[in-house]
């Protein structure tokens, strides 16, 4: 199967259930929150589906294969950040990792490739749906919010993702500078002032950041496992078969290294078919004990 549509949903619907504790590591890693999300009912979508919350501000997230999307709702009432309505580069990055993530939990890889994957935020989630024209059998998945440390038996969820496919016009967000209006001729005694390509090409690239000449550089990313000394002769017995043990524990951290010196560190993550790895922490230092020599 490829793509959406309405023999694959039951297929959808059973491999986000059976996601959601990642998709709860991944929600609350990006928003610094201790929920246990699970999944909720599934129908048809509808306009009275959704409640009063999402017809305030909220986060999209979206994932498009081809011309047709997928998108959840977070509403303001999760709670979210107060940075959530005006994401710096860090809190940015957060929240493409969520699309990310969860794009990678909740479509089924025999759907096909995710095109595009985005967070991004609205003033109204429900408006927002009802221009993205999802199709006469939408389908609607609710993924429920319950505190960690409740049981959610009998309880109601402290809030409500829905999410929503196809849409079939997904929206465009990336912003695009329109060309400023022309101004009318006016007289002028002085003559117009005309500017060569070369200093039009010089003033752009004094706007840039002398860092933009290296950004391309390409840089050797090294993940270690975990280290160890051995002797000469245990060497020397490696054969195909052979086990090195490590005193390394396996829920520890693995480091990142970027020309031989720690950069960051993070954890095992599979992405598709593939290994990742998820940063933890960044620019960290070794702290190394101090000790006072007695004589």
């Amino acid at each position: 199967m490829s793509g959406f549509n309405q023999e694959n949903v039951e297929a959808i619907v059973t491999f986000a259930g059976e996601s959601m504790p990642a998709l709860s590591d991944s929600f609350n890693q990006c928003f610094d929150l201790k929920y246990r999300l699970e999944m909720g009912e599934s129908g048809v979508w509808s306009e009275e589906e959704l409640e009063e919350a999402f017809q305030g501000p909220g986060l999209i997230t979206l994932f498009q294969i081809g011309e047709e999307a997928m998108a959840g709702l977070i509403p303001a009432n999760v709670p979210l950040p107060d940075w959530y309505t005006n994401p710096g580069d860090s809190e940015s990055s957060r929240l493409q990792t969520l699309a990310l993530e969860l794009s990678m939990n909740l479509i089924p890889m025999d759907l096909g490739d995710v095109d595009e994957f985005k967070t991004y935020y609205v003033d109204s989630l429900l408006n927002e749906v009802k221009q993205a024209a999802p199709s006469d059998w939408a389908a609607l998945l609710r993924i429920n919010l319950f505190p960690a440390e409740d049981e959610s038996d009998g309880q109601s969820p402290s809030a409500v993702i829905p999410v929503i496919w196809p849409l079939t016009k997904p929206p465009v967000t990336e912003t695009t500078k329109a060309d400023p209006p022309s101004q009318p001729e006016a007289a002028s005694e002085e003559p117009a002032q005309t500017t060569s390509p070369m200093s039009h090409a010089s003033s752009s690239n004094s706007d840039q950041s002398p860092f933009h000449r290296i950004s391309k550089l390409p840089i050797q990313a090294i993940v270690r496992l975990a280290n160890k000394k051995i002797e000469l002769k245990q060497l020397l017995s490696i054969c195909p078969g052979s086990l090195i043990a490590f005193d390394k524990p396996c829920e520890d951290p693995l480091e990142l290294y970027i020309n031989n010196q720690v950069y960051c560190q993070g954890e095992a993550v599979k992405i598709g078919e593939n290994f990742g790895l998820k940063i933890d922490q960044v620019g960290f230092k070794n702290e190394f004990e101090s000790k006072i020599i007695e004589f």
